[in-house]
């Protein structure tokens, strides 16, 4: 929980509001690129107020490819996997944060395996009005990823804000690691700070912390 500048009441009686922040990471290397510009950004949006932050790390879950069935048409996957876990943590959330390298691309496979398993909550109820916080670290290229989180976050009323990073030097074939780039990792906790103060500035009442958020920001 932050603390006001003097350090005698928590920000959270100062600013009243609580966002829900869901982070899906894509990278294989926990505490690589992605995810350090990611905690960065969460540093930047506690710096605001309280978050209920809920991690959920692809390449250690158990989530199948989607089978195009349409049976979630009633409002729920029939596949029973853990995927159960993200969908309730995803409608809830006021911040969804997608963290993740490029391969050949696009963003990784087990990301996008997720990503198309929410098409069982796919309408303006679950993905509404939140905020989606992309952080993209590449070698080449990116826009793929960036173009179609546009596309969808614009056709459900949502906020899209998109972080890119060239990781490599393609005179020197060398990848440089994040932390050698200070101002993007100021940069993205500016924007948590951005975003967190926008959401506290919100007339929408406070919500209550979830009982089921593994991790408290």
């Amino acid at each position: 929980m932050g603390r006001s500048p003097k350090g005698d009441r928590p920000l959270t009686i100062l600013l009243g509001r609580n966002m829900n922040v869901v982070v899906l990471h894509g990278s294989a290397r926990k505490g690589g690129d992605s995810d350090t510009l990611a905690d960065r950004f969460l540093a930047g949006l506690r710096e605001t107020g309280t978050c209920e932050v809920e991690h959920f790390y692809a390449i250690d879950m158990s989530v199948a490819h989607c089978r195009g069935c349409g049976a979630c048409s009633a409002g729920r996957c029939v596949v029973d996997d853990d995927m159960q876990r993200v969908y309730p943590a995803f409608s809830r959330a006021d911040v969804v944060v997608l963290a993740a390298p490029m391969f050949w691309g696009y963003m990784t496979s087990q990301l996008k395996t997720v990503f198309d398993r929410l098409e069982a909550v796919a309408s303006p109820k679950h993905f509404g009005g939140k905020d989606f916080v992309v952080f993209v670290t590449y070698r080449h290229y990116f826009g793929s990823t960036v173009e179609w989180l546009q596309r969808i976050t614009s056709a459900f009323g949502s906020r899209l804000h998109a972080m890119t990073c060239r990781t490599y030097d393609p005179e020197t074939e060398r990848d440089i690691p994040i932390g050698e780039f200070p101002d993007r990792l100021e940069e993205a906790r500016r924007l948590g700070r951005a975003i967190g103060g926008a959401r506290s500035a919100e007339p929408s009442p406070c919500r209550a912390a979830s009982a089921g958020a593994r991790k408290t920001e």
